[in-house]
C-alpha cells in the first residue's frame, strides 16, 4: 500500500511539473518574433514572426509580408511594438520614440534600462550680448525592474530593491541587510530572487 502511495504522489507530482511548461533560465530561448503586448511576451507568442528590422537615424523599425483586400502580398510595417526577439535576444521599446534596449536579465524580476526624454532651459545669447531663452533636449538613462507577473516596473537602485525584497522575500531581504556592501549587492540579490522564484513558460499548444 505505501509504495502504492508514493508511486502515485510521483506521478502527481511528475503530471504538475509538466503542466509547468519549461523552466525559464540562461538556457530558455524566446521564439523570434514582435511581441504586440506583455502578454505575449509572458507566452512566447509573438505575433509576427517573419519580420525584417529597419533603422532609420535613431528609431528601430519593422516590416513584415501581409495581405491586402485583393490577396496581393505587400509590406507592412508593426505598430506600436511591445518589444521583440531575434537571435537569443529580447529587446523592449523603451517609450522614447522607437528606441529598443535589451533586456539583461529574465526571470521572476526582469532587469533592462529605461531612457526618457526631457527639456531643460537654457539661455544663450545674441550678437550684442543680449540674452534669450532657449531649451535643450536632454536624454537620461535609469536601470529598472519589471516584475513578470504584473508586468509592474520600478527604478531598480537599492532603496526600492530592498523594499520590494521586505515584502516578498524576507530571508533575502534579512541576507542583503546584513551584507556588509548591501548597496553593490542588490543585482547579486536580483540573480538569487529570480533563482529563489522560478518562472515556468508554458508550450504553445498547452
Amino acid at each position: 500500500m505505501k509504495l502504492l502511495i508514493i508511486s502515485i504522489l510521483i506521478f502527481i507530482s511528475t503530471g504538475v511539473n509538466a503542466q509547468d511548461g519549461e523552466l525559464l533560465n540562461s538556457d530558455f530561448h524566446f521564439t523570434e518574433g514582435i511581441y504586440l503586448t506583455f502578454e505575449e511576451f509572458k507566452t512566447n507568442s509573438p505575433s509576427i514572426e517573419n519580420f525584417t528590422i529597419k533603422n532609420y537615424g535613431e528609431g528601430t523599425f519593422f516590416e513584415f509580408p501581409c495581405t491586402d483586400s485583393t490577396g496581393n502580398i505587400q509590406t507592412c510595417t508593426a505598430e506600436n511594438v511591445w518589444g521583440y526577439c531575434k537571435g537569443k535576444n529580447v529587446y523592449i521599446n523603451q517609450g522614447y520614440g522607437a528606441v529598443f534596449f535589451r533586456l539583461q536579465v529574465i526571470g521572476a524580476l526582469i532587469h533592462y534600462y529605461s531612457v526618457s526624454t526631457y527639456y531643460q532651459r537654457d539661455y544663450n545669447y545674441d550678437y550684442y550680448g543680449r540674452p534669450y531663452p532657449s531649451s535643450s533636449r536632454r536624454v537620461a538613462e535609469e536601470e529598472m525592474v519589471m516584475e513578470w507577473e504584473s508586468g509592474n516596473s520600478f527604478a531598480f537602485n537599492y532603496r526600492s530593491f530592498s523594499t520590494y525584497l521586505e515584502m516578498k522575500d524576507q530571508d533575502l531581504y534579512t541576507e542583503l541587510e546584513n551584507s556588509k556592501k548591501k548597496r553593490k549587492m542588490i543585482y547579486f540579490y536580483l540573480l538569487k530572487y529570480n533563482e529563489n522564484h522560478p518562472v515556468y513558460i508554458k508550450n504553445k499548444e498547452l
